[in-house]
């Protein structure tokens, strides 16, 4: 199998993108305009969740969850992210986060005793920040509460890994740690796009960190690839995926730049400073990406992820999208997002709360709600449409209730705008244009009640360039609605330019 050549990519993209009818889904308000798109990271969302007893969390866990660890340090300010963070901490500053995290662990011992741990996920900011010595330590309090050898165990790195003395050190602590699977943010491999992004490596960095890991063996690695950055042309877009490809890159993660009103490239976008993709540019970029992987043997599943091995790309995102209520997600540090005993909630965001409830000895809950039984219905969609679809025989014998029935308007409303299908088996799924737009599907599905919290709370937020709620919250709801809205957001400028 050969890579497809670029003029051959980009022509079928450009072919492929004429079937997105952008004006009848704009017209029918199933289309998200650039600044507007975002993907469904919770439900409810966290600007529907109020005051939570953390004790709650704990009456009614699965047999099976897995956890999430989160480190929140970098040693740059990534212009479009808008995760927990903190930048060039001191050393004693990382060492109480590390002591605080072992803490706030103590708390749920004995409802997770016995538990079997399906995945762990180390994530940030930038968990490879941690020296080795630091990581050790931090793997040793885990592995004395928390069996992971059969655990998938992922671990995310920054490509400025390689300029430390100790990079192989680190990798292989994390190695002896547990982790069998690696996640690396790439983003793109033009240096100048790279710079706009303030992503502190080169495209150097990448190679070296992708020989170093060759090197040391790791089999299982995954890179993210960004498309609809700034200054970013199909042409660059068509050299960064092909030039991981030549790599022997075997999993990717390949999504759109999404935006939020905290992050520096949201003020970029509205004040016309950069030249960014509109939705059609968007669109064009996805299928030439879609064109290449699949032409070289990539399978699709969920929606941003491809593999080119013969096992799913992650058991992490099987379980995060296809276990239908049934997994629970326990999170540790600050700013992790959870989902225990039917409970959707958020640790402390802010760090310093954070320190100071765990070192009091709460358990550091921000924000939670507990799901109904219409939330898990709905939850159950969103997430399932983004991956295996929904079986509709499993949801009939799961809720009680036909799908058909119970959300016949959305269905209708769905399938006559082209965005999903049923399958001979029985299995609702997106098409090309409902993974495009899924964004906007998993919007239909939010319910006027959580829809009417979220207007509540957004609208009591005064300043939206640096309120915690807004830069936490991660839903298409609740945002900026129009060009107009957004340039009133972020001051005076250009706008989007289309």
């Amino acid at each position: 199998m050969h890579v497809p050549s670029y003029s051959e990519a980009l022509e079928l993209a450009i072919d492929r993108s004429y079937d997105i009818n952008l004006d009848m889904l704009r017209y029918r308000n199933l289309l998200l305009d650039t600044h507007n798109d975002y993907l469904v990271g919770t439900y409810p969302p966290l600007k529907a969740m109020g005051d939570l007893n953390a004790e709650q969390l704990l009456t009614n866990i699965a047999p099976s969850v897995d956890l999430y660890f989160h480190i929140p340090f970098c040693h740059q300010l990534c212009t479009y992210c808008h995760f927990g963070k903190e930048i060039n901490p001191s050393s004693a500053r990382v060492e109480r986060y590390l002591a605080a995290i072992t803490k706030e662990m103590m708390w749920s011992d004995a409802a997770l005793e016995g538990k079997v741990i399906e995945t762990a996920f180390f994530g940030g900011g930038t968990p490879s920040f941690l020296t080795s010595l630091q990581l050790k330590a931090l793997f040793n309090m885990i592995n004395q509460r928390f069996d992971l050898s059969k655990s998938e165990v992922s671990f995310e790195l920054h490509p400025s890994l390689v300029r430390n003395p100790d990079a192989a050190d680190r990798v292989s602590a994390v190695l002896e740690g547990g982790a069998n699977r690696f996640v690396l943010g790439v983003q793109t491999l033009d240096s100048k796009i790279l710079r706009i992004l303030n992503r502190g490596h080169g495209v150097d960095e990448v190679t070296q960190v992708v020989k170093l890991l060759n090197g040391m063996g790791v089999g299982n690695l995954s890179l993210d690839l960004m498309y609809g950055l700034p200054e970013q042309t199909f042409r660059s877009w068509y050299d960064s995926l092909t030039g991981l490809l030549e790599m022997g890159i075997e999993k990717f993660n390949v999504f759109p730049l999404m935006f939020k009103s905290t992050d520096p490239i949201a003020r970029q976008l509205a004040r016309g400073r950069y030249q960014f993709s509109g939705s059609n540019e968007r669109i064009i970029m996805h299928f030439m990406a879609e064109h290449i992987l699949t032409a070289l043997g990539y399978r699709h599943g969920p929606i941003f992820y491809w593999t080119k091995k013969s096992q799913p790309h992650s058991f992490q995102q099987s379980r995060k999208y296809d276990s239908w209520n049934d997994n629970n997600l326990v999170p540790f540090g600050v700013s992790g997002f959870g989902y225990m005993s039917k409970c959707q909630f958020y640790n402390e965001v802010d760090l310093d709360r954070y320190l100071t409830r765990v070192e009091a000895g709460d358990k550091p809950i921000w924000k939670g709600v507990p799901l109904s039984e219409d939330d898990l219905m709905r939850r159950t969609v969103m997430f399932a449409l983004r991956s295996s679809g929904v079986l509709l025989s499993r949801f009939a014998r799961e809720f009680g209730v036909p799908f058909e029935t119970y959300f016949c308007r959305e269905l209708e409303t769905l399938k006559e705008a082209g965005l999903v299908f049923i399958s001979n088996d029985g299995v609702l799924s997106l098409t090309s244009a409902g993974i495009i737009n899924s964004g906007a599907v998993s919007l239909l599905f939010f319910s006027d009640q959580v829809l009417e919290r979220v207007a509540y709370n957004d609208s009591r937020i005064t300043d939206k360039k640096t309120d915690l709620l807004e830069k936490h919250d991660y839903s298409p709801a609740g945002r900026y609605g129009s060009s107009a809205e957004m340039q009133a957001v972020f001051g005076e400028g250009e706008g989007t330019r289309q």
